[in-house]
């Protein structure tokens, strides 16, 4: 077995969810790649993927062993590139694009070790909610959250961002504790405003296959997912908030769950990039750090692909 033969075929059944979409990346049959897989479990001495008949998900150690593996075959490439090209590196300016909370929580305390890494590279990073338009503003990658109906651009998948439904104690001390969705129509939620209806988000909430959705009143509505978070922490109503974003508010007790037996709808994230330019050095370096990044320290908040 050839260690990154099967450690590539893992991370590629891993990012696609199947055998066969993997195979088909790797231009193998698909027999091959479940043999590598196999033999990467044997050698390892412990089952790395979950397998149904209509999906493959990856085990808490197939997880922890896929972070390792992208950081690993990172290196790899880089290494090998590096030596086909002779010495140069990434080099140049890059602009990228990330949701407010992701820019101030997860890109900006690690921005420095990317600069470290790729001392040429020089990086303009742009948080926004609204989805920037990334050909006509010259953004070069955005971490984007939705769907993606824009066939001009290029996307990775990294995963799905779990959500949590949320509450100041002094709110619910005030408005009670709602023990039914339908309890919610009686309460207040901080607005968030999407920015592709420019309407607030409804509240939708699904258990055991069941999916229900309202619309909250609110008094106060924003389109910035700070302010959203400095709205609900006051106490202005019931938020929802990304996982990584409430889980130090829900581990200090300053945010509590709200109906905890039901779940919001997760959100597929995506780095993206223009789809009509050719994908430059650095632009390939960023993504491939900022996957690895998400992996590392959002691990726990989302649901991996």
């Amino acid at each position: 077995m050839d260690r990154f033969d099967a450690m590539r075929a893992f991370v590629q059944v891993v990012e696609s969810g199947s055998y066969t979409k993997a195979a088909l990346q790797l231009n193998l049959h698909k027999a091959t790649v479940s043999q590598q897989i196999q033999q990467l479990e044997d050698k390892l001495g412990t089952r790395l993927l979950t397998r149904t008949t209509r999906s493959v998900t990856p085990t808490e150690e197939g997880m922890a062993y896929y972070a390792h593996a992208c950081a690993i075959l990172q290196q790899v490439d880089e290494v090998e590139s590096q030596l086909r090209k002779g010495t140069s590196a990434p080099a140049g300016h890059l602009r990228i694009d990330v949701p407010v909370a992701m820019g101030r929580l997860v890109f900006a305390p690690e921005i420095r070790g990317f600069l470290e890494r790729y001392p040429k590279i020089t990086i303009e990073l742009g948080c926004t909610d609204r989805a920037v338009d990334l050909v006509q503003e010259g953004v070069d990658c955005a971490l984007r959250g939705g769907q993606l109906p824009d066939s001009r651009l290029s996307a990775r998948r990294v995963g799905d961002l779990r959500f949590a439904l949320c509450a100041a104690p002094h709110y619910i001390d005030q408005r009670g504790l709602p023990s039914t969705p339908e309890d919610l129509v009686l309460h207040h939620q901080v607005g968030y405003v999407l920015a592709s209806t420019g309407k607030v988000r409804p509240v939708t909430l699904m258990r055991e296959g069941l999916k229900v959705e309202f619309d909250v009143p609110a008094r106060f509505q924003t389109t910035d997912s700070a302010a959203a978070l400095n709205a609900g922490l006051d106490g202005l109503g019931i938020v929802v908030l990304a996982e990584f974003v409430a889980s130090h508010y829900l581990t200090s007790g300053a945010l509590v769950r709200v109906l905890p037996g039901w779940q919001c709808p997760s959100l597929p994230l995506h780095l993206v990039t223009p789809a009509t330019r050719k994908r430059a050095a650095r632009v390939q370096a960023f993504m491939d750090w900022a996957h690895a990044l998400l992996l590392r320290r959002l691990g726990s908040q989302m649901d991996n692909h």
